[in-house]
């Protein structure tokens, strides 16, 4: 996977749709939802236009992308999971929140045990201060897109059970299987997870964090862009007033 401009953009927008996709499939029952949904989605949007526009920050851009496509998944596991609470088990709503969290909790714990064992090897290749994926690593272990795919056919896949069976049954084997997907997701990514932790890592004693191995590409793509140059407008133009 090469992190060209390209490739920035359709990471970027995926999220984007990741989010939209979640939140409208698995909040859309919970009073107030479209206020509050409105206001995520414009933060969201112009978060988006950021990194498209003007990140240089590999670990950040990077990182972001995990966090959406694996929030994506733990926030339908954990919907799943409150709803059957609330619906079929008639419990409180702290306890049915407390069911909703426990994807996230075994998520996290996978999480935890990845990020604090050791890497077998670095995922990622180097020119200095420019980093991108080895091609081993790229193929194995970054292999982004299938794995979106996957997660989205995963989540329609529940879905329809839960509607063709019932919210009993099908809430029990939908979040369990949205939870055994982000899982697998987790596992699958370990290596390049803990190359990014290294990354961080290594960034707190540099004077300048790392950054893409198309960097050069990626900013002649952002001149020619009409709205990276519109981003850059704003941002100056937000800026002069307290300058």
């Amino acid at each position: 996977m090469i992190l060209d401009f390209k490739s920035l953009k359709q990471g970027a927008w995926v999220s984007l749709g990741a989010l939209v996709f979640a939140m409208v499939l698995g909040l859309s029952a919970i009073p107030f939802f479209w206020q509050a949904y409105i206001f995520i989605f414009i933060i969201k949007l112009g978060w988006c236009v950021y990194l498209v526009c003007a990140c240089e920050k590999f670990t950040f851009y990077v990182g972001w992308l995990f966090i959406a496509m694996l929030g994506f998944l733990v926030l339908m596991a954990g919907s799943a999971a409150y709803f059957l609470a609330v619906k079929s088990l008639g419990v409180g709503n702290i306890q049915a929140v407390i069911v909703g969290l426990l994807p996230a909790a075994c998520s996290l714990l996978v999480y935890l045990f990845i990020v604090n064992t050791k890497a077998l090897f670095d995922p990622f290749e180097y020119n200095g201060i420019k980093v991108q994926p080895r091609p081993q690593a790229a193929k194995k272990d970054f292999a982004y897109y299938p794995l979106v795919l996957l997660a989205g056919a995963t989540t329609l896949a529940a879905s329809v059970f839960t509607k063709s069976v019932g919210i009993p049954v099908g809430g029990v084997i939908g979040a369990l299987l949205l939870t055994f997907c982000t899982i697998f997701i987790l596992i699958n990514l370990r290596h390049s997870i803990r190359g990014l932790r290294t990354l961080r890592i290594q960034e707190k004693t540099m004077p300048i964090p790392y950054t893409f191995m198309q960097i050069d590409e990626i900013r002649e793509a952002r001149s020619r862009w009409w709205l990276s140059r519109l981003f850059k407008w704003v941002a100056s133009w937000c800026k002069s007033p307290g300058a």
